[in-house]
């Protein structure tokens, strides 16, 4: 299956690219506009570890995953990484500026291998300037990134690892496909990018997991996580 394949299988409906217009890119378009940004740029292939953009880098232009996972991070002064967020096939990387002179405030690199549709910034003008569905997409995949990196921001913000960490799966939760029987599986994810992404141990990240598991709110796998009732997980937050 060619990339081309990959795309038109991420918009098998109209209900399905109305549900996901505000995240995921390729989703919301329609078929010729979708045809255009697949004619458009480059596919990359990157194998596990690769860096398809660093921080501190300049930017030109956006990633837009057409399979595999992504995983953002921010290495501090001194140092320390810090993991942002994971991002899947439909979803793209380069945000929060995409056009202009500037340089990247993250990195982003692959876990697993990784296929991508480079978009540089003459190919993006070139799309808005062609088509405005491209560009009323692209501007919803930006609120939801923004939208994303604030909550990011409050959890970090949360004075108990607890609270922070049940915040993060919440909204972790609210941005996956929701399943038939309610649940909603997070994808590859672990303790140790748990524990990156809201500043604590992984120890403490396991006790409150564990807590989580044996209530029967989530269930957990060494590389994937479901939430199996959301609305207890959210009540959590209220007690």
């Amino acid at each position: 299956m060619d990339s081309r394949d990959l795309a038109a299988d991420s918009i098998a409906g109209a209900d399905r690219r109305e549900a996901a217009a505000d995240r995921y890119l390729l989703k919301a378009l329609q078929k010729p506009d979708l045809d255009l940004v697949m004619a458009t740029g480059k596919v990359v292939l990157y194998q596990n570890r690769e860096y398809l953009l660093r921080q501190g880098e300049i930017g030109d232009g956006i990633h837009i995953i057409l399979s595999g996972v992504v995983e953002s991070t921010y290495c501090g002064p001194q140092g320390r990484e810090l993991m942002l967020s994971t991002w899947q096939s439909g979803d793209f990387v380069g945000a929060p500026y995409v056009l202009g002179n500037h340089r990247h405030s993250w990195s982003a690199r692959a876990v697993g291998r990784v296929e991508a549709q480079h978009l540089d910034q003459k190919a993006i003008r070139a799309l808005i300037a062609q088509s405005p569905g491209f560009a009323i997409a692209l501007i919803e995949c930006l609120g939801f990134k923004g939208e994303t990196y604030s909550t990011l921001a409050q959890t970090l913000g949360g004075q108990k690892v607890a609270e922070r960490l049940m915040l993060l799966l919440v909204k972790l939760s609210e941005n996956a496909a929701l399943a038939d029987d309610g649940s909603v599986q997070l994808g590859r994810i672990t303790q140790a990018n748990l524990a990156r992404m809201i500043g604590a141990t992984r120890q403490s990240i396991s006790l409150v997991l564990g807590r989580l598991q044996d209530e029967g709110i989530i269930s957990t796998w060494p590389t994937k996580m479901v939430v199996n009732d959301l609305p207890a997980l959210r009540r959590q937050l209220d007690d």
